[in-house]
């Protein structure tokens, strides 16, 4: 039987790994001094709270070799076998954990799987994960799959406040009074293993409409998540436009944790979907 670990930068919940049959591994978020568990003691809605009232953007913390070690090894003495699925390789040090628990553990039931993206991308390979290994698939095919599947996910999303941008760095504060002046929301996707920005819009409707006008090539078989943090009004707003533009619909909705959370902010909405 394979068996999947995952981490909470995919915004799966606890209570979804559970009905999944998914393990989660939760990230630990530090705001100054205060260390929290993401989904035990920190909901999504707790952190964007704290969030609104920092001076000091948060930290979240990668997970280490022997975290891995003690979630994976179990699973094979038991006959198992093992895929970790992981945040993208570029946006945290987890990867290398894994790659060093792999290496100690020197498993052929073992593969890890650099989803070389993050936050509700994430958890959509981790859903057509979940559908192959319920289908029967062997732990190769489904990495081979897998492998196919990273290539064709497609997130989308609009940034509508900057300030997170600016105080974790990726945008200076000259841009930042220029892109507020004029109204400015980034729209994301993810390129190279990493966040970044593909276009501008002037106010948050073009941006939304930029999203609408960019679904292309849409394979409705596979899963299509909307995403949002912390704001379903905007939620709302895209998925009306989304159905209106391309009638297209969301089979999930996902709300953006800790990770993209810090540096989007509140108010980010935006689309995943499979590539045909």
């Amino acid at each position: 039987m394979i068996k999947l670990i995952v981490d909470s930068t995919s915004d799966i919940t606890k209570e979804e790994a559970q009905k999944l049959g998914v393990q989660l591994i939760p990230m630990k978020v530090l705001f100054d001094e205060e260390e929290y568990v993401v989904g035990e003691n920190l909901t999504t809605e707790e952190f964007y709270e704290k969030l609104s009232k920092c001076k000091n953007l948060p930290k979240t913390t990668q997970i280490n070799a022997e975290e891995y070690i003690n979630r994976i090894k179990p699973l094979l003495d038991n006959g198992n076998e093992v895929m970790v699925m992981c945040l993208s390789s570029e946006l945290s040090g987890s990867f290398n954990s894994l790659r060093i628990a792999s290496d100690e553990l020197n498993s052929k039931n073992l593969i890890i799987f650099d989803t070389e993206t993050v936050t509700f991308a994430y958890k959509a390979l981790i859903l057509e994960a979940v559908k192959l290994i319920q289908s029967g698939i062997g732990l190769q095919e489904l990495n081979k799959e897998l492998e196919i599947l990273k290539s064709k996910v497609k997130l989308l999303a609009v940034i509508d406040n900057i300030k997170y941008l600016v105080k974790g760095g990726r945008l200076s504060k000259t841009k930042d009074a220029i892109a507020g002046a004029l109204n400015i929301k980034p729209i994301v996707t993810i390129q190279n293993k990493k966040v970044e920005v593909v276009s501008k819009s002037i106010g948050l409707n073009m941006g939304l409409k930029y999203i609408a006008n960019n679904c292309k090539n849409v394979d409705t078989s596979k899963t299509i998540i909307f995403g949002h943090s912390n704001d379903v009004l905007k939620l709302q707003k895209l998925e009306q436009l989304i159905k209106q533009t391309c009638n297209i619909e969301s089979n999930e909705i996902c709300s953006i944790g800790p990770v993209i959370g810090t540096h989007a902010g509140p108010g980010c909405v935006g689309i995943v979907y499979f590539e045909k």
